[in-house]
């Protein structure tokens, strides 16, 4: 029997004991008995490495353990195991697609100022590699659902070739209206690229039906997985140039089996992932998703009761919910990250900060570790240590 959720349940994994940790969102945790499978597979892979990459990784008539742990987690977001491929990160798995592409000068890359810094960065280098333009949809804080359809219409223009929209972003943790937007970005002739790191296991998730040309998630984060594990999904159209980072041995067959072997690697991340699936599927994804959202509620109040004003309205959050803490100036970029490292160094707390906007922006996570305890003496810190330029 699953233990119940909060400390409790605590004992699943190798958290550190004396931390109040809500930041789950930044790299996750997997819990010991996922790591437990993902160890027994290592040692299979040391005992006899030639068998283990040929039967179980390299594309082979039949298929291979490889595939048959994607269909697992294609299953599981509504796809099929065709259209999937692992990818180490979200990170990659855009990379993939940005490399895939021609852009010439005049075509445009749509991202926004909510977009994750990594992610802006590989647009502005694609850019100056191909002599397209970033377009980037500046939307202020707070916001809210209508807003931010006001200001992709605003912005959209018909030279916009490739859109990359974040489904959960990462900095303001609000759930995007992706299907609006998909069909904004679809009038214009975009193609669409969606980031979404923390989708899978946070929020349930029917791929196809969205009507992304591509979608790339993170296992890693709130579906349990090992790090190093996500997906990068494929529409049957855009399937047929989407191409691996690295050219290897099997490019020729195409995605998504050209990205299962491109060289040696350490495959078991991936082969845990269904593991993850029944770690998650066995805590229950609805009683899960409840209790995050109740712990959500909770964090909202208290951290409303000292000044800190949420990024947007409740119904754009799920496991994740960020703030802007009241400044007497703006913030600088500098702030957030301190802000972290005070709380951890000096309270052993960990969230997430950062500067946007010229807001000083925290976000915290509600796993299922986590109890309505932490997030009291989260907020009773806050409240007493301050933070810089506290209004």
């Amino acid at each position: 029997m699953t233990p119940a959720f909060g400390r409790p349940i605590r004992k699943l994994w190798g958290l550190a004991d004396d931390a109040t940790l809500l930041n789950h969102g930044s790299f996750g945790a997997c819990p010991l008995e996922v790591l437990k499978a993902q160890d027994i597979l290592r040692r299979e892979m040391e005992y006899q490495p030639d068998v283990f990459f040929r039967d179980k990784i390299l594309p082979q008539p039949g298929g291979t353990a490889l595939r048959t742990a994607i269909g697992h987690l294609a299953t599981f977001v509504k796809a099929t195991g065709d259209n999937l491929a692992f990818v180490e990160n979200a990170s990659v798995g855009i990379q993939a697609v940005l490399r895939s592409l021609a852009f010439s000068p005049g075509d445009r890359i749509l991202i926004t100022n909510h977009t994750y810094n990594a992610m802006r960065l590989m647009v502005e280098t694609r850019c100056a590699e191909t002599g397209a333009e970033p377009l980037v949809v500046q939307i202020p804080l707070p916001v809210n659902r209508d807003d931010i359809l006001s200001r992709f219409r605003e912005a959209l223009t018909p030279n916009v070739k490739l859109a990359i929209i974040d489904h959960i972003t990462s900095p303001t943790a609000l759930i995007f209206p992706l299907e609006e937007i998909i069909a904004l970005l679809r009038q214009n002739g975009a193609r669409v690229l969606v980031d979404g790191a923390h989708g899978v296991g946070q929020i349930p998730l029917d791929v196809p039906k969205l009507g992304a040309d591509w979608y790339v998630s993170n296992a890693h984060k709130w579906l349990f997985a090992p790090k190093g594990s996500a997906f990068l999904y494929a529409s049957p159209t855009a399937a047929r140039e989407t191409q691996p980072n690295l050219i290897s041995h099997f490019v020729h067959m195409g995605f998504p089996w050209s990205f299962d072997y491109i060289g040696t690697r350490d495959n078991t991340a991936w082969l845990a992932t269904p593991a993850a699936l029944k770690f998650f599927q066995d805590l229950g994804p609805d009683d899960v998703r409840t209790y995050q959202k109740r712990l959500i509620a909770t964090g909202s109040d208290l951290l409303s009761a000292i000044g800190a004003a949420p990024v947007g309205p409740a119904t754009m959050s799920a496991a994740m919910r960020s703030f802007i803490l009241p400044q007497t100036r703006p913030a600088a970029a500098d702030e957030g990250p301190a802000l972290m490292r005070r709380l951890w160094t000096d309270e052993h707390i960990q969230i997430a900060a950062n500067t946007l906007d010229g807001k000083l922006v925290i976000r915290i996570s509600a796993q299922v570790y986590v109890t309505q305890d932490d997030l009291r003496h989260f907020a009773a810190t806050l409240d007493r240590i301050g933070w810089p330029g506290r209004a």
